[in-house]
């Protein structure tokens, strides 16, 4: 705390010392009536005079201890004004100290930031997206297979027909211009000798011609005309487009009675890998034939003619195949029949096709 000073000694005094040593010393018995301090009795060989003082009046008595009391009262106004801020100033102090003391001692120090060397030079992937920011994604589809394409109408010209040339006469005919005549029964069941199957699903009528298709399963087509008839005349238009040899198109007169051996008749036989055409003529176990070169990717006009004692074969109007020898006619009636036969020679076969224009009937 602050102290006070006196004026006589310089002696750090409270308030509290400082009216006591003014109430003694007023009450002191060492004051002389003239004011001046009385020796002590050990001091006796000192002569004091003393002059008669005269008589003071109440208020002069009185002013001493006014005086005194003033100056108790200002003494105890500073002492009071000037604690509470000593203590205020020491309590700040001390709570001060308290603070301090409660703090962390441990400074957290910022993370140092790397330098602009020290950057990585590497861009990072971006976020991945949710499935609910992510744009859609299509769906996985299987593509279909293109659209085949239908195959060109048959040329308007006919070529050179063995009808024109000999002057036969038209009896019936179909055409395949939209649809096939009823006349015609597909096949349905097992294909040729138990191979694959023979399906109407494989016949179509396009853009102005018969279409038998094979698949790679052997799956193929084939069918047969209402009618037998012994003796007659027969031409088709028919093309056979580069396939697999396992295929084989066939333009055929078949026995009534059925079996190849009762006059089988093959007027054009091939393979869709070959490059000629073949003429067979079945009788019992044996047959007559005959191949000639052609491209038969090409329309062509395929006739055979069945007269008594006789079977011949044209190809756009010239004859190619004859038969005299009796025991090599067919014995009953045939009609006609187009098919695309599967001969399996293993491995699956590739798809093949083939066309027909016109199937005629003369006498």
């Amino acid at each position: 705390m602050r102290r006070m000073t006196s004026a006589a000694g310089e002696r750090s005094e409270s308030p509290t010392e400082l009216i006591a040593r003014i109430t003694a010393e007023h009450d002191s018995s060492t004051v002389t009536g003239t004011g001046r301090h009385r020796l002590p009795a050990r001091d006796v060989e000192a002569v004091v005079t003393r002059d008669p003082l005269p008589k003071r009046s109440m208020t002069r008595r009185l002013a001493p201890l006014a005086v005194g009391a003033t100056v108790m009262l200002i003494a105890t106004t500073v002492a009071t004004l000037a604690r509470p801020a000593e203590e205020d100033s020491l309590a700040a102090q001390e709570l001060s100290n308290a603070i301090v003391r409660t703090e962390p001692t441990t400074v957290e120090v910022p993370t140092p930031q790397p330098t602009p060397e020290a950057l990585p030079t590497t861009v990072p992937p971006p976020p991945a997206t949710t499935e609910a920011s992510a744009p859609p994604r299509p769906s996985p589809t299987t593509r279909a297979p293109a659209p085949r394409a239908a195959p060109p109408p048959p040329p308007t010209n006919d070529g050179r027909q063995a009808a024109t040339v000999k002057g036969w006469t038209l009896v019936a005919s179909d055409e395949f211009n939209g649809s096939k005549s009823p006349k015609w029964t597909d096949y349905n069941g097992a294909g040729h000798a138990g191979n694959g199957r023979r399906t109407s699903d494989a016949i179509s009528i396009e853009n102005g011609s018969l279409v038998i298709r094979g698949d790679s399963k052997g799956n193929t087509g084939g069918m047969a005309w209402a009618d037998d008839q012994r003796f007659g005349k027969w031409e088709m238009r028919a093309r056979f487009p580069k396939g697999d040899d396992q295929y084989h198109p066939v333009l055929i007169l078949w026995p009534e009675t059925g079996g190849s051996g009762n006059g089988e008749t093959d007027f054009a036989e091939t393979t869709s890998a070959s490059d000629k055409v073949s003429f067979f003529l079945h009788y019992g176990s044996e047959q007559e034939y005959a191949h000639k070169t052609i491209d038969i990717t090409q329309w062509h006009n395929y006739a055979v003619e069945w007269v008594d004692g006789r079977m011949t074969g044209y190809i756009d109007g010239e004859k190619w195949f004859e038969s005299t020898d009796a025991k090599t006619l067919p014995g009953g009636k045939l009609h006609p029949t187009i098919q695309l036969d599967y001969f399996p020679d293993g491995g699956s076969p590739q798809p093949t096709e083939m066309y027909v224009d016109y199937m005629r009937i003369y006498r």
